[in-house]
């Protein structure tokens, strides 16, 4: 089945390391700044689920982009014959929307009644204008050639995130990018609100342990989620010992730092990232332990050296964009036996990506 999704700009190859255990082997077949189209034997449900997109969809028909009212009526005369993802059809309404290079389109009105007509002929749904419904949108891209009829899949509300606090979507693709598997054991060490772990909850795990050295201070503010799961364990220790967590217990950590640009580390921030490593190297799995952190785009090359003195590999790093802030993500795991160290680099990657 056909996909496409939108999600926050900026991301690039971000997003391919995010989408894999949501949507297994996939193809891609157009992606831009903050949409791509993609094959996948996934089901709607799954891709519905995936809590980075903005929007997502089946792709129900496509035309060649030329004028957009010529293109509108080609869709739907296309729409007389298409087959309609099943679980588009559960509502008796339905609307359309046309959406083009990023923003909503006027189109002339009859041919818009065209393809109302037409979605209405096969579907058996009957046009509302407003309020809860199927919405049907016709999407345009600036560099696909493409014009499509496209059902919208359903989104999951959200409770609002404390402010200052990492983005569901930010927070969901960093956990995505850590490849989570139900055998895990998930720390985050400076944990904060929480971003991390609510997004490690949406997926099966082991254990799931929040830590932060100010756990009382944050926890006043904590969605009842974090509370209600039985996975998952509160700890206030200091990040740099993790005085409560057993050596190699960790299988992942996926982490926010300090920064060093607003907030005092108490000391130097070589200091810092140096014993930050040592302590994420004792608890993580002696085999492996892998790791997603967020850090400043300054102390990026910093953080990298150390990990790499500690033992660890950076398989990708990605360029973001934090809330206007610069940023790196760095991906990486233990250090594999030298026979391994080849297929590890060449699937490595470094790419210069942006997330507001």
């Amino acid at each position: 089945m056909r996909y496409l999704i939108q999600f926050p700009a900026g991301t690039g190859d971000l997003i391919l390391d995010a989408l894999t255990p949501y949507v297994g082997n996939f193809k891609v077949h157009y992606r831009d700044d903050s949409a791509m189209i993609f094959d996948s034997q996934a089901t709607e449900g799954k891709v519905a689920g995936i809590p980075f997109a903005k929007n997502s969809f089946v792709v129900v028909a496509s035309t060649p982009r030329g004028g957009i009212d010529r293109g509108v009526g080609q869709l739907g005369r296309l729409a007389a014959s298409a087959k309609f993802p099943p679980g588009s059809l559960r509502n008796p309404k339905f609307r359309t929307m046309i959406q083009i290079d990023g923003g909503l389109s006027a189109v002339d009105r009859n041919v818009k009644a065209g393809l109302d007509r037409s979605i209405s002929r096969r579907t058996g749904q009957r046009v509302e204008p407003r309020g809860m419904c199927q919405e049907y949108w016709v999407i345009g891209r600036t560099d696909l050639a493409e014009l499509l009829l496209c059902a919208r899949l359903p989104k999951q509300k959200r409770t609002a995130k404390a402010k200052g606090a990492v983005s569901y979507q930010l927070s969901s693709m960093l956990v995505a990018a850590s490849r989570p598997s139900a055998r895990d054991c998930f720390l985050d060490p400076f944990a904060g609100s929480g971003s991390f772990v609510l997004a490690r909850l949406e997926s099966d795990a082991r254990q799931i342990w929040y830590s932060d050295i100010n756990l009382q201070e944050f926890e006043r503010d904590f969605p009842r989620e974090l509370y209600s799961d039985r996975r998952v364990d509160f700890l206030a220790d200091d990040a740099l010992v993790l005085s409560s967590v057993p050596d190699g217990q960790i299988d992942v950590i996926v982490t926010d730092p300090p920064w060093g640009e607003y907030d005092d580390v108490g000391m130097p921030y070589a200091e810092f990232a140096r014993a930050m490593v040592k302590s994420f190297s004792r608890v993580l799995n002696k085999i492996k332990g892998r790791f997603v952190v967020l850090t400043s785009r300054k102390t990026a090359t910093l953080i990298e050296r150390e990990f790499a003195n500690g033992g660890f590999s950076i398989n990708s790093t990605h360029e973001i964009l934090v809330n206007g802030h610069p940023a790196t993500v760095l991906v990486g795991a233990r250090k594999q036996p030298e026979h391994q160290d080849s297929k590890m680099a060449a699937g490595g990657r470094r790419a210069k990506t942006g997330v507001s």
